[in-house]
């Protein structure tokens, strides 16, 4: 029947102004997750390895006596 009425008319081409503004949604959404994962692995990071080694650090002379190596308090 689609054949007796002619040839169906093609559908006018969508506004450049909302493709460009979904391209900018994306783009927005795609950095949105990309600092949600960053930071979601920093926080994986910082509790894996935080903590223990600042508090035992091998530059300190005498890691374990913490930093109570002054005697006295003030200027000496």
């Amino acid at each position: 029947m689609g054949g007796l009425f002619g040839k169906a008319p093609s559908p006018p081409p969508p506004d450049p102004a909302i493709t460009e503004a979904q391209n900018r949604q994306e783009a927005r959404l795609a950095e949105q997750e990309r600092k949600q994962q960053a930071e979601l692995a920093a926080r994986r990071r910082a509790r894996q390895i935080g903590g223990q080694r600042m508090l035992l650090s091998a530059e300190r002379q005498n890691a374990e006596m913490g930093i109570t190596d002054q005697t006295t308090l003030g200027a000496s």
